[in-house]
This record gives structure tokens, C-alpha cells and sequence, in this order.
């Protein structure tokens, strides 16, 4: 039994639950990332089917939502593609073409995120005021100084969610109501930030 190739194995499966988590996230707020969704489970099963050959199962998780920011998640995903590219240059050959395929997803994967970034929006609160899902407008809300698209949340009917209107800083009003606050914002998009 190769202690390393399992340890190897086990440290790369570890690694792509935080990438299955990104593209499960993004794919639930409509970005078009399900086929690389797919493939990315697909090479991670692969890669589960190499560890089982030893004799070991390890349990791949069922995605959760993923609320990091992103120059987190961009700098994690660099350390991934740069630790692949170690174990390619190692010519492990069975490892070689899931890792190749992971590598061009995490590419993908921050690519997407970059673009994001740069479609940022940063409205002054007068200007947040303009975005309250009323006559086609999209439904933006401020929390902590961070505002979500909540246009196509189903708990928000044309820009009204229990009395409240978007185009807001609700940051007062969900911390009143809700403890599970965390949750809740990791169910929305955020599109940009408050200008002071």
C-alpha cells in the first residue's frame, strides 16, 4: 500500500469540497456553472474510485452554501492549481488527467469570480433607493454594508418582503428578526457594496 498516494488522494478530495461547494453556490444563483458542476463531481468520484482500490471510503460531503469572500476563495484556489502542479510534475499517471481537469475548472471557476468583481456595483444609500424592484427595476437590499440582488428571492414579491421594501438598508431590521442571519445571507447574491 503507497501511505503518500493515499495521502495524496484523501488531501486532494479534502480540497475539492470547498470547489464543490463554490460551484454549488454559484450554480443556485444562476451563473451557469452546472456542467462544471458535473464534471467537477465526476472527477471527484474518479478520484474517490482510486482511494476505494486501498480499501478506504472517504464520505464526500453534500454541498453547502458557500459565503467566503472572494479574494478568499480566488487565493485558495491559486494554492490548489499550485499544489496539482506539483503532484503532475511527480508523473503519478492515473492522478494526471482528473488533476489536469480540476485544474481547469478552479481556472473557470476564478475566472467567473474575477468578472463578478468587476461588475461590482457600489451605490451611495440615495442611490440604493432607485433599486426597489418597482416598474422592472431589479430588488437591491443593504446589509452591513454589502447589497443583495434579492430581486428573484421568493420570500421578496416585487421588491416587498413582510412590509419591508428593498432599496434599503435593512441591516437594523434583520438583526432584530433573525438569529440565523448567516444563513439567510448566504441564500442571497451580493452585487456590490455602500459607498460612503
Amino acid at each position: 500500500m503507497d501511505i503518500q498516494k493515499i495521502a495524496e488522494l484523501i488531501n486532494i478530495i479534502n480540497r475539492e469540497k470547498s470547489t464543490s461547494n463554490i460551484l454549488f453556490t454559484n450554480d443556485k444563483r444562476g451563473m451557469e456553472v452546472k456542467n462544471l458542476f458535473i464534471e467537477h463531481s465526476y472527477a471527484v468520484l474518479n478520484l474517490a474510485k482510486m482511494l476505494s482500490q486501498y480499501n478506504i471510503n472517504l464520505e464526500i460531503d453534500v454541498p453547502t452554501f458557500d459565503t467566503r469572500a472572494r479574494e478568499e476563495i480566488i487565493t485558495n484556489m491559486i494554492d490548489d492549481i499550485a499544489y496539482y502542479n506539483d503532484l503532475l510534475r511527480e508523473e503519478e499517471q492515473d492522478l494526471k488527467e482528473p488533476l489536469i481537469k480540476l485544474i481547469k475548472i478552479k481556472c473557470e471557476v476564478i475566472k467567473s469570480l474575477v468578472n463578478q468583481q468587476r461588475n461590482e456595483v457600489n451605490l451611495t444609500l440615495d442611490e440604493l433607493l432607485n433599486y426597489n424592484g418597482s416598474n422592472g427595476k431589479p430588488a437591491y437590499v443593504a446589509i452591513d454594508g454589502i447589497i443583495y440582488d434579492v430581486t428573484n428571492s421568493k420570500s421578496w414579491i416585487d421588491g416587498v418582503h413582510f412590509g419591508l421594501i428593498a432599496g434599503r438598508d435593512l441591516t437594523d431590521e434583520i438583526n432584530s428578526c433573525h438569529p440565523n442571519k448567516e444563513e439567510i445571507l448566504s441564500k442571497l447574491i451580493p452585487v456590490g457594496k455602500i459607498k460612503k
